[in-house]
C-alpha cells in the first residue's frame, strides 16, 4: 500500500495533538507524523511553510522534514498518526496509530499557494495488525457504500435495542448460534434491602454534580457515578443509579446502563472461540458496554444447571475474581447486598457472548439502583482502558471456591501473558 505525503493546506492545528486519544501507541522512539485523514492517499508534513505572523513561505530542510530526510537514508522507521472525525468526542477528532512506515521517495514542489513543500512517499511495512484501515472500512460500512462481508443477521436483537446488533461469521460455515431469546432486560428480578436508605431524588430536569441535596448523589459518596459525557469516574466501587422512585427523567446522567445500548457492537465468529463480541466505535476507558441480561435464578437452580452441564450462560457474583493491573493493590472488591446468579441461556442480550480472558478490557460492577425500600440490583459491564475498534471484549469469568459437583475446569484460550490456563 503506498501513499503520498504532504498536501500543505489542512495543517493540523498546534497543540491539537491529544494524547487521550491516541489508541494503542507503542512508546515513540522516532519520528511520529501527525497527518488528518480526510482522503487515506495523501496527508500533511507540519514542518512549515505557514507562520502566523509573517503568513504562508517556502518550506526548508529543518525540523521534521529534516528528520524525515534523515529516516529515508537510515532505512528508519517511522510511526505514522492518523486524525479521524469521530463526531462522539467532543473535539470530533480522535487520533489512530496506524503502523511503522518507510519512506521511499521525496520531493519539492509548489502548493496551491505557489509556495514550495517537501513530500514524502510512505509505504507502510509488511506483516502489521490493521489500523487505520479497519477505520475506514467501519466508515464504509456505515455509510453503506461498502457491505459488510460475511453478514449472517442485519440485527441479531430483532429491534430490541436502539441500535441494531449484526451477526457476522467470515471464519467458517457455522450459520450462528444456538437459539435464544434476545432479551435487554432481567427476568425475576428479586428487590433486596436497600445497601443505602432512600425514597428517591427530585431532580426534575436530572441530577446535577453541584446539587448537594440529591439523595442519590448521598448514597455516592456525595458525587454522581458519571461524567457529563457518559464516563464512570470510579471503577472501584459499587454504582449508585438513580431508580424508579427518582424523579429525574430518562436522559439523566444517573441512568446510564437503563438506556440500553449506546455503542454500535456486532457478534462475531472468532477462530476457536466460539462467538465473541466487538465494537464498531472506540471505547473510552469506563464507557458503559452493556448489561447482563437474562433470568435471575437461586443457587439451587445453579446447581442444577451446571450438574446438566449448562452452564456455559451463568453469571456467578460469588467468583473469586483477580486483582487487575489498572487498580492499586488495596481495592476493594464489589460490595453487593446479596448473591446474583444470572443465566443467558435461553433468554439474554449481547453480554452473553462475552468470552473470558484473564487479561480482560471489560469488568462487570453491581449497579444499585433505589426504589424506596427496596433496591434493584444489575451488572453492568465497563471498559477498562480505551478499545480500539473491532477489538474482541473480553472480561474475566472469576474463579468458583470449590468445583460443584459435575462442574469441570474449562482450558482458557486467552493467550495472555497472564493467562491462569483454564477457568471455570
Amino acid at each position: 500500500m503506498e501513499h503520498n505525503f504532504g498536501h500543505p493546506d489542512s495543517l493540523p492545528v498546534p497543540g491539537s495533538f491529544d494524547k487521550s486519544r491516541v489508541l494503542s501507541v507503542k512508546p515513540v522512539r522516532t519520528l511520529v507524523p501527525v497527518f488528518p485523514s480526510s482522503n487515506p492517499s495523501s496527508s500533511t508534513n507540519p514542518q512549515g511553510g505557514v507562520n502566523k505572523e509573517k503568513g504562508a513561505s517556502d518550506q526548508k530542510l529543518e525540523r521534521g522534514n529534516l528528520a524525515l530526510e534523515k529516516s529515508m537514508h537510515r532505512g528508519n522507521d517511522v510511526r505514522v498518526i492518523r486524525g479521524l472525525t469521530d463526531l462522539a468526542h467532543p473535539t470530533g477528532k480522535v487520533y489512530v496509530y496506524d503502523g511503522l512506515y518507510k519512506i521511499q521517495n521525496t520531493w519539492v514542489e509548489k502548493a496551491k499557494n505557489g509556495f514550495n513543500v517537501f513530500k514524502y512517499k510512505l509505504v507502510r511495512c509488511p506483516g502489521q495488525p490493521a489500523a487505520y484501515m479497519i477505520w475506514k472500512s467501519i466508515q464504509q460500512w456505515t455509510e453503506k457504500n461498502v457491505p459488510r462481508t460475511g453478514v449472517i443477521l442485519p440485527d441479531l436483537t430483532s429491534s430490541a435495542e436502539k441500535i441494531p446488533v449484526c451477526l457476522v461469521n467470515d471464519v467458517d460455515n457455522e450459520k450462528g448460534p444456538a437459539y435464544f431469546t434476545y432479551s435487554p432486560t432481567l427476568k425475576n428480578l428479586k428487590p433486596t434491602a436497600p445497601m443505602e436508605s432512600s425514597t428517591g431524588c427530585s431532580c426534575v430536569g436530572g441530577c446535577q454534580p453541584d446539587n448537594y441535596n440529591c439523595s442519590c448523589m448521598q448514597n455516592s459518596g456525595g458525587f454522581l457515578p458519571y461524567s457529563a459525557m457518559g464516563i464512570l469516574w470510579d471503577l472501584k466501587s459499587v454504582v449508585y443509579e438513580c431508580g424508579p422512585s427518582c424523579q429525574c427523567p430518562p436522559t439523566c446522567r444517573s441512568r446510564v446502563s437503563q438506556g440500553g445500548l449506546k455503542i454500535r457492537l456486532e457478534v462475531f465468529r472468532t477462530k476457536d472461540k466460539g462467538w465473541g463480541l466487538r465494537s464498531w466505535d472506540s471505547i473510552r476507558a469506563g464507557t458503559f458496554i452493556c448489561e447482563y441480561a437474562g433470568e435471575v435464578i437461586d443457587n439451587a437452580r445453579v446447581e442444577e444447571l451446571v450438574g446438566e452441564n449448562e452452564d456455559d450462560y451463568i453469571f456467578d457474583s460469588t467468583r473469586i475474581y483477580q486483582q487487575l493491573d489498572v487498580f492499586p493493590s488495596d481495592t476493594e472488591a464489589p460490595k453487593i447486598p446479596s448473591p446474583l446468579y444470572i443465566t443467558a441461556k435461553n433468554e439474554g442480550n449481547v453480554a452473553r457472548f462475552m468470552n473470558h480472558s484473564c487479561s480482560p478490557n471489560v469488568l462487570w460492577r453491581p449497579v444499585v439502583r433505589g426504589n424506596r425500600n427496596e433496591s434493584d440490583l444489575h451488572v453492568a459491564f465497563y471498559a477498562i482502558r480505551h478499545i480500539p475498534p473491532m477489538t474482541e471484549l473480553t472480561y474475566d469469568y472469576g474463579i468458583v471456591l470449590s468445583l460443584k459437583p459435575g462442574q469441570k475446569k474449562k482450558k482458557c484460550l486467552c493467550e495472555s501473558v497472564k493467562c491462569r490456563g483454564y477457568f471455570c
